[in-house]
């Protein structure tokens, strides 16, 4: 019998025909994992984003045969397309907020810098700076309000309060992060506009030319972007995503290396091969074993 990814449209267990381009959903963190005995089995989201605030308690987030073991207070997001999976304890207390991507890029267009820093994956431990938790919760409070009241200007309001959400999420990542960049908003857009066009483009195969005629520059302006941002060429980032998203399809189906490349659009598995084995240092069948 064939496992396959587990892939929701919406939230974990639904899968509703088409979300709202502003998409915005709250539920407290044991609404949906007490209906599931606190475990989360691996998943994908389509086109949601999503925000845990986890106040106390304690978990594991699991991502690709990887674990990241999660304490209160801390802040867990998970961007669009991101194999995960939770393991709770029956005493954890938190919340969920998901969004739908259209909806966080819009809120952040004027931001870039914001959304290239809270678009990964990651666990942001808050326990030595409860202060900032404390701002976040207030901000996560108010939009709930906002979100279930008929208050005037009420879209105007919300847009104000996930902006302070965000941006404080967004300096707090940074005062984490080993580095930060220093690119300007230009830059940042094209480089999060290839992004997507990547994740959105699996199923075909486009060349770096045509990724950069996507946004009228040329390849070699891609290519500088990308060296300026991640210090890789646009081919190397193309290459890392299939080989990203082969690797969830190894460790979590049992598709055999000829379909997986296949899915992923390559004419021939040998050098589905060869490539995955230049990038990761194994072949497909090696990282399966291990």
């Amino acid at each position: 019998m064939q496992k396959a990814l587990v892939h929701f449209k919406g939230l974990y267990g639904d899968n509703p025909n088409a979300l709202l381009p502003n998409f915005i959903h709250y539920e407290a963190l044991e609404t949906r994992s007490k209906m599931y005995d606190w475990e989360i089995k691996e998943h994908l989201h389509t086109d949601l984003f999503q925000v845990f605030l986890i106040k106390s308690g304690e978990g594991l987030l699991l991502s690709e045969q990887k674990e990241w073991p999660l304490l209160g207070p801390c802040v867990v997001t998970i961007p669009t397309h991101t194999l995960h999976g939770f393991v709770f304890q029956p005493d954890v207390n938190g919340e969920v907020l998901t969004f739908s991507e259209s909806f966080l890029e819009g809120l952040l267009k004027p931001t870039p810098k914001t959304l290239h820093e809270i678009n990964h994956l990651r666990v942001l431990s808050l326990e030595q700076d409860s202060e900032t938790f404390e701002r976040l919760m207030l901000y996560k409070t108010h939009i709930i309000k906002e979100l279930y009241e008929d208050f005037p200007e009420k879209q105007v309001v919300l847009q104000s309060l996930f902006q302070l959400f965000f941006t404080q999420l967004y300096r707090f990542s940074l005062r984490l992060s080993a580095t930060k960049t220093s690119s300007d908003n230009r830059t940042l857009r094209y480089f999060q506009a290839f992004q997507k066009s990547i994740r959105t483009s699996l199923q075909e195969s486009k060349t770096i030319q045509e990724y950069a005629r996507e946004q009228n520059i040329t390849a070699v302006h891609l290519n500088r972007i990308c060296q300026a941002i991640v210090q890789k060429s646009a081919l190397q980032i193309v290459h890392e995503h299939l080989i990203n998203e082969a690797k969830k399809y190894l460790l979590n189906t049992n598709y055999s290396i000829s379909e997986v490349s296949f899915f992923l659009n390559f004419k021939d598995p040998a050098y589905f091969t060869r490539l995955f084995k230049k990038v990761t240092g194994v072949s497909p069948s090696e990282f399966r074993k291990n």
